[in-house]
């Protein structure tokens, strides 16, 4: 009886146990990506929220620096995503929160569930940025809607508003950073504040010209 041919088994076993290695390999990095960009997204909403944060004249002016920041580490010169082939931030209806979108997927200002409740000191956390971002999965095809980006499937995902609602799957990982830390009273509101107690007291200098007593702001 003549025995069967085992050349070429080695090779067989080899190309099958590499393919392996090489997918967990290629998992291990985007995952790896994944992890590092979620970081850098919380370091700049958490930077631009302490622009906010900090007093000014107006809060125009603590608004325009909150956004400064999110161009300066979420944007690239050209205005577009930093680092687009990797993760792609998410505008329009397709973000957490409603409000200014000075750049594509962020949010600048109250959070929703403290609309309306602006002037309550239970909310004063409420002041800050929010941005939204998908991270494509590209190196781990582990479903067919993930390498074909969706094509008509829908999956559940939860928002600040809503526990869940169907999302079409565009090959992305949705994320979102927060970071509301408050607002501190601009000189403008103190001011304002600061005249209004002036004039209830009944604080005045006699000629009808309202005063500030102090910066208790």
């Amino acid at each position: 009886m003549k025995k069967k041919s085992e050349s070429g088994q080695a090779i067989i076993e080899f190309l099958i146990v590499s393919t392996l290695i090489i997918t967990l390999m290629f998992v291990f990095i985007q995952v790896a990506w994944a992890i590092a960009f979620g970081h850098y997204a919380h370091y700049a909403t958490y930077m631009a929220s302490r622009s906010m944060l900090s007093g000014g004249v107006s809060r125009t002016d603590q608004t325009d620096a909150a956004e400064e920041v999110l161009r300066a580490t979420l944007n690239n010169a050209s205005g577009n995503d930093l680092i687009k082939f990797l993760a792609r931030s998410r505008g329009g209806d397709e973000r957490d929160a409603s409000g200014p979108e000075p750049i594509t997927g962020t949010t600048v200002g109250t959070h929703p569930y403290a609309a309306g409740k602006e002037n309550s000191r239970l909310y004063s956390w409420a002041e800050g940025v929010q941005y939204n971002f998908g991270v494509k999965m590209f190196l781990i095809p582990l479903a067919s809607f993930i390498a074909k980006e969706g094509e008509g499937e829908s999956i559940q995902a939860g928002t600040a508003t809503e526990p869940a609602k169907p999302i079409e799957w565009k090959g992305y990982l949705q994320f979102t950073s927060d970071a509301f830390l408050g607002r501190e009273s601009t000189v403008d509101e103190c001011q304002r504040e600061m005249t209004r107690i002036s004039s209830s007291i009944g604080i005045n200098r006699g000629d009808g010209n309202e005063f500030i007593q102090d910066n208790g702001c």
